[in-house]
């Protein structure tokens, strides 16, 4: 039995439009509702109502009005908007007119496909839709299941027409190797990106070769190279998350962004990781690199960080401070116009300008070599050493930093 509306021409403008409804079978009486007398249909039996493009349906809906100003669906509840990839399910339903919402509870669902065929599924405590502005609003106990992602929050807003959710406050997002908080979350179905905004954090794991020793042979003393997983985290005023041109996984942090990976803290107003494993870094303005392994702090304005050629490049103000091994505190400072960085041979060699002070004395030249494990800089390019009033020119000077003490070689000359 299908039911057409009735005259409309004195209802409200915004509800001026048809509304159909039928079902198996139909049953009809009046009801006293906030004191107004009101005419109702029950619908039994693949029950139904048709709002504009979308549909409702249900076991049995009760319908107050022949214009369907009020609708109940009670039992194997759906709403179909095919228009906008949009199919809810529940155990009950209230639909208004007027107001042009449906709101559901009982295990509801919320099923969507976006425009590249994605396909998101949302759960909640309830779940009001609104069918004008094509929004969903998600209440208590939040899940938001994505093929790359898991949201988990109090409340949500989904927004269709642009394939983009909007948690509430404290979120976590859940991911294969990765996972996410902060103050708020809005994520983009169609191009998995994620923005966090308000003390952003983000755990994620990472793997890298470990020297170890070869257990497997007891006669031998050979090392060999094991992969090892371990966690980097990144923080920051703003963090988003989405793929890159080449679709390789990338992470920027904007204001106040820190990643903490392995012996390496890494300060700057931007930092730009791309791949799982963060193998290149981006850093600009204000940038410090804290090595604890090797006491170092490396600061500037550029850096870039490239985790399988184990190579970071710094220039732009590019300053090492050489720390104190058990104070931490500064013993000696390095500038220059370059530094290049050679982890894997615990090597930086520096270019331009380069000015070394230590406590009572600095030296100047034009390149150096700095040799991690010996803890000496090879200072060559005209080098020149003041100390005490004094300018001593030489071929090289070799200065250890943590010392502050300095050989001079090669054409040694004591000047004035």
């Amino acid at each position: 039995m299908n039911i057409p509306p009735e005259n409309m021409e004195k209802k409200d403008a915004t509800s001026n439009f048809p509304t159909f409804w039928g079902g198996s079978s139909l049953t009809q009486e009046d009801k006293t509702v906030s004191g107004l007398k009101v005419t109702v249909f029950i619908l039994d039996g693949g029950a139904w109502i048709q709002h504009k493009k979308v549909k409702l349906s249900a076991n049995q809906i009760e319908i107050y009005g022949k214009d369907a100003f009020k609708g109940f669906l009670r039992g194997g509840v759906v709403i179909q908007d095919g228009d906008n990839g949009v199919t809810l399910r529940a155990g009950t339903g209230e639909y208004d007119k007027l107001e042009e919402k449906v709101t559901i509870k009982n295990r509801p669902r919320l099923f969507h496909t976006d425009k590249s065929g994605v396909k998101t599924v949302i759960s909640a405590t309830f779940i009001e839709r609104n069918l004008a502005k094509k929004t969903t609003l998600l209440k208590e106990n939040v899940i938001i299941a994505h093929p790359q992602i898991t949201i988990l929050c109090k409340q949500a807003l989904f927004e269709e027409d642009s394939d983009k959710i909007m948690t509430d406050p404290d979120p976590i997002l859940i991911a294969k190797d990765r996972y996410l908080t902060g103050k708020q979350l809005t994520f983009y179905t169609n191009i998995n990106k994620v923005e966090l905004v308000g003390e952003s954090i983000l755990f994620q794991n990472y793997t890298e070769k470990e020297i170890v020793e070869n257990k497997g042979k007891k006669d031998t003393e050979e090392k060999i190279k094991k992969e090892v997983t371990r966690v980097a985290i990144f923080k920051g005023d703003q963090l988003v998350s989405d793929k890159d041109e080449g679709g390789e996984t990338r992470v920027g942090l904007y204001g106040n962004a820190t990643i903490y990976r392995g012996n390496l803290k890494m300060n700057a107003e931007k930092l730009i990781s791309y791949g799982k494993n963060s193998s290149k870094i981006e850093a600009r303005n204000q940038i410090t690199v804290h090595d604890r392994e090797n006491a170092l702090i490396l600061s500037g304005n550029v850096l870039d960080y490239f985790e399988d050629d184990q190579y970071i490049h710094l220039t732009d103000s590019g300053k090492i401070d050489f720390l104190d091994k058990k104070t931490d505190e500064v013993t000696s400072t390095m500038t220059a116009i370059e530094f290049e960085r050679f982890m894997d041979k615990n090597e930086t060699v520096i270019r331009g300008n380069v000015l070394i002070e230590g406590k009572d004395s600095f030296a100047t030249g034009e390149y150096a070599t700095y040799f991690e494990k010996e803890e000496k800089v090879f200072l060559e390019g005209n080098p020149i050493l003041r100390k005490n009033g004094r300018d001593i020119h030489a071929g090289r000077i070799i200065f250890f930093p943590r010392e502050g003490r300095a050989l001079l070689t090669d054409g040694i000359d004591p000047g004035k």
